[in-house]
């Protein structure tokens, strides 16, 4: 079995803090809103990934389709020694190119959820013998202390995630992406294309509700981690306290995963 290892560049008190502080800001802003990374809690991954199973979810089918078809292709063009993949819950589509990457030395996964990276990283460090396997604990969205690791390097950062920030948030997230990058690093990115109003609706909203119950896990991590009283909330408003367009999701947002 391949070495895994697994550090936390988030100090202990820092996500309750980060928390309390998107909580007063969002909810108190006009239309409310919550970053979609709180979310992301054990129970939230599995949620998610059970979201990327539906019939009506597009978007993870058809980058898993990509990547199936272009990840040789994607391999000789990097000629990686490390793959960093930011958000990278359960590494499931990374695998594909992880299997393509035979010069690979690094695998870099990224992301706030602890308990996400320990299960995907150790099955993953036992799936390759030889690759050194480091998950970062982090918030991708701030500034990377990424570890030193041969190059050169691809950062992926898949699942339409990008959309999930606003414009101002996304140039400055890709300022800190080029700032990490050195000459000879490569940047994969995955982006939805321009869809009609129906597939998108169903896609966010599917008739088994599974998105749904997504959307008001952020509830039980406001409970859990905040002692948060979440169980009222005006009728047509989901319980987070954003509206959707349809007045039937919730508007924090999510990736395409």
């Amino acid at each position: 079995m391949s070495p895994f290892a697994l550090t936390r560049t988030l100090p202990a008190d820092t996500t309750g803090e980060a928390l309390r502080a998107d909580v007063r800001a969002g909810l108190t802003a006009e239309p409310k809103w919550l970053p979609p990374k709180w979310s992301y809690d054990a129970r939230g991954s599995r949620l998610f990934e059970e979201i990327t199973a539906l019939p009506e979810y597009y978007p993870t089918r058809a980058e898993r389709e990509i990547l199936l078809d272009r990840a040789g292709e994607i391999a000789a063009a990097s000629g990686a020694g490390t793959l960093i993949e930011l958000g990278s819950g359960s590494s499931d589509k990374t695998r594909h190119l992880l299997d393509a990457m035979a010069g690979l030395r690094a695998y870099v996964p990224v992301d706030v959820s602890e308990s996400a990276l320990r299960e995907a990283g150790e099955a993953i460090a036992a799936r390759h013998p030889g690759l050194g396997v480091h998950a970062l604990v982090a918030d991708f969205t701030a500034p990377l202390a990424l570890p030193g690791t041969p190059g050169p390097r691809l950062l992926a950062f898949l699942g339409g995630t990008l959309g999930n920030l606003l414009p101002v948030e996304r140039a400055a997230f890709l300022d800190s992406l080029r700032a990490v990058l050195a000459p000879g690093d490569l940047l994969l990115l995955g982006t939805d294309l321009v869809k009609d109003e129906a597939t998108l609706l169903a896609a966010y909203d599917d008739a088994a509700g599974v998105t749904a119950e997504f959307n008001k896990n952020v509830l039980h991590v406001l409970d859990r981690e905040l002692g948060a009283d979440t169980t009222r909330t005006p009728s047509g408003t989901s319980r987070c306290g954003t509206r959707s367009a349809s007045g039937s999701r919730c508007a924090c947002g999510r990736g395409a995963g």
